[in-house]
């Protein structure tokens, strides 16, 4: 059984089957994850493969699941066919303000080579809010769905989706490993010929200084990044992939039940995107308008 056969098996047999899961409250999120769990358990004893549940919660039901640049307004005003130079871009644009402005410091670096830095500091600008080729993923439902139930005037009356999605643990690329293991820091970002999930480490010391990391943290963040040859497909119309997944819709109360169910418990704003002040909101505005101009 090939990649896309088993991934056919594994819709059919155990995402269909849920297709019909209700949300309607913050329990049932975290059912939500239980029964992916099951599947999980399932398929190690059945199969042999051993996949770990990820999640991504939206605001409304019928979006695809696209990297920032890919999604208008942005989308609309850049050259698609040079998305990776623009990102590049402003990965760079993205130090060099951080930098001036706050202090070296405030961004997190790391050594491993040949491109550990440049992931670092793709995944802080990501968390920063500027447009990349990544997609934010989370191994929380719970946190996924502060993002799919906080208020919005856009979209208050709106139905949201949780995505859940299964991910086969040779696709988790980590940046370190004891084991016989691919390792994202031996990848370029800019030029990828493959498709993986980033597991992204957190270290501990003085991490309140650094803003962008500590909201991945914060958050249970991973990173999804798309090989070159179908950068542009939504992650649930890739091959593969979009048979690994399945999405929830909820109903627009039923967002607001959750949302108020996640305040209860102290998840909120202020806790998982650490709101900034206006200047900091600005610059990156600033970044995402400049980057476009090559």
């Amino acid at each position: 059984m090939n990649y896309i056969e088993l991934s056919e098996h594994i819709k059919e047999k155990y995402l269909d089957p849920l297709q019909d899961f209700e949300i309607k409250n913050l329990q049932d999120v975290s059912n939500f994850h239980d029964e992916l769990i099951k599947v999980r358990v399932d398929l190690k004893l059945s199969v042999g493969i051993d996949v770990m549940p990820h999640y991504r919660g939206e605001q409304f039901y019928g979006w695809d699941i696209l990297p920032g640049i890919f999604r208008p307004p942005f989308s609309t005003t850049i050259d698609l066919k040079r998305a990776r130079d623009i990102e590049k871009n402003g990965a760079e644009l993205f130090k060099k303000k951080v930098t001036e402005t706050y202090g070296d410091k405030h961004l997190f670096k790391y050594s491993k080579k040949p491109y550990g830095e440049d992931w670092d500091l793709l995944f802080q600008a990501q968390h920063a809010g500027i447009k990349t080729n990544l997609i934010d993923l989370s191994t929380s439902s719970v946190h996924s769905s502060f993002f799919m139930s906080q208020p919005s005037i856009k979209h208050e009356k709106d139905d949201g989706q949780l995505w859940g999605l299964l991910v086969p643990f040779e696709f988790i690329l980590n940046e370190t490993t004891n084991y016989d293991k691919l390792l994202y820091p031996n990848y370029n970002p800019y030029d990828l010929d493959t498709s993986f999930v980033c597991n992204v480490p957190t270290y501990i010391d003085n991490i309140d200084q650094r803003t962008y990391q500590f909201r991945l943290y914060r958050q249970h963040g991973r990173l999804f990044a798309s090989n070159n040859s179908d950068l542009s497909v939504p992650l649930n119309k890739k091959d593969f992939w979009k048979n690994m997944m399945i999405r929830i819709q909820v109903k627009a109360e039923d967002k607001k039940i959750i949302y108020k169910g996640l305040k209860e418990i102290g998840i909120d704003k202020d806790r998982l995107v650490l709101t900034e002040k206006e200047d900091a909101t600005k610059m990156i505005w600033d970044i995402n308008d400049e980057m476009k101009k090559l």
